[in-house]
């Protein structure tokens, strides 16, 4: 008898661990649009005593930037006087560093379980700052992600000009036929899978193609290629699907990119979100210097602070950026839900749990 009850204990938690998993049909790319705020990369600023006034204006500019002290750059920016305590794990990165010159910055990205790479190092004054948080080819991904694409290709063209137009070709053919191809999850809208935005929901996808030695985008370069153990070769292109909040899910070299890998991390960010926490999805943000509740809610919607507009570099250098591939966009819009042509493997799941649970009960109450 104990172990029949154990047995009804075990079908109700199954029940409960199982309710949530098929409530969410948002696909991954949307639910990240919505509900995954930009991680931040850490600014942090050595120095010893004071700053000159032309230091001290230039560290107070990228402090405007971050979004934590009222900017729109999902940056944070640690003064570390070394003249005063400096935080332990920022001290260890100061002393690996003994022939740097003072003020010296150091950029790490956000924490990965327990590693926070060093994306760059230099002089507080240096122009590789100014495009910390934006660019030309980081403003076009983003302002495609905001009207509806549902991936963002980005193809950083390499010095190979027969490998990157062959990369570019392999792209546009397949995203093309994974618009026409690709459905949405059934019950998307509905209860337990409503969407927030007013951003359009379709399957329409395209791509970003920048050169890696455009001076403007030297900081995107120097993102994408640090995701690399071994650096790639100067000849290599590079490609990363840019989805939900300028988040890139990986950084592929152009000599392993074809129609499958393609359509395995299309159909992965065009699938349910069956993981709804960030931190055990793959992928990394690129730094942004955007208000992204303010473009996706209307006023109201969604409790937010008020924020200034971004500051951008002067001299920001716009490259010409092509349209990219014209993709297909299935007929369902917001709110709108296709009907499921029979029960999920996890409906499924659900209806044997719930039989086996009520067929144990009965059991039980039996005298």
């Amino acid at each position: 008898m104990r172990l029949l009850r154990h047995l009804a204990l075990i079908c109700g938690v199954l029940l409960v661990l199982l309710q949530p998993l098929q409530a969410c049909s948002i696909p991954v790319f949307r639910y990240a649009l919505e509900r995954w705020p930009a991680d931040s990369f850490e600014v942090a600023v050595f120095f010893d005593g004071q700053l000159s006034s032309a230091d001290m204006e230039r560290l107070n500019q990228i402090e405007d930037w971050a979004a934590l002290n009222g900017g729109n750059a999902n940056l944070e920016v640690v003064r570390c006087n070394l003249q005063e305590k400096v935080p332990v794990d920022l001290l260890a990165v100061w002393k690996s560093l003994p022939s740097a010159p003072l003020p010296y910055v150091v950029v790490r990205a956000p924490r990965e379980r327990t590693m926070q790479a060093i994306v760059w190092q230099g002089r507080l004054q240096d122009a590789f700052l100014d495009q910390l948080s934006m660019s030309p080819a980081r403003r076009e991904v983003v302002q495609r992600l905001l009207k509806g694409d549902a991936v963002v290709w980005l193809l950083l063209r390499g010095e190979d000009p027969a490998l990157a137009a062959r990369t570019r070709r392999t792209l546009d053919e397949t995203l093309q036929q994974l618009a026409e191809e690709t459905l949405l999850p059934p019950g998307v809208g509905q209860p337990g899978s409503e969407l927030q935005s007013k951003v359009p929901l379709q399957v329409k996808f395209s791509v970003v193609e920048i050169s890696a030695t455009s001076p403007a985008e030297q900081t995107l370069a120097a993102l994408l290629r640090g995701r690399f153990r071994k650096i790639p070769k100067p000849s290599d292109s590079l490609v990363a699907p840019i989805f939900g909040r300028g988040r890139v899910l990986e950084v592929l070299s152009a000599t392993e990119v074809d129609a499958e890998s393609i359509a395995d991390l299309t159909h992965y960010l065009c699938g349910a979100c069956s993981c709804q926490v960030k931190q055990q999805n793959p992928g990394f943000d690129l730094p942004l210097a955007l208000n992204w509740e303010e473009k996706l809610f209307d006023a109201g919607q969604i409790p937010r602070s008020d924020e200034p507009q971004a500051t951008e570099s002067k001299e920001a250098e716009f490259v010409p950026i092509p349209t990219g591939s014209t993709a297909s966009v299935l007929p369902l819009k917001c709110g709108t839900v296709s009907p499921p042509p029979g029960p999920s493997r996890r409906t499924v799941m659900l209806w044997v749990g719930g039989f086996v649970g009520l067929l144990v009960l009965v059991v039980i109450r039996k005298p």
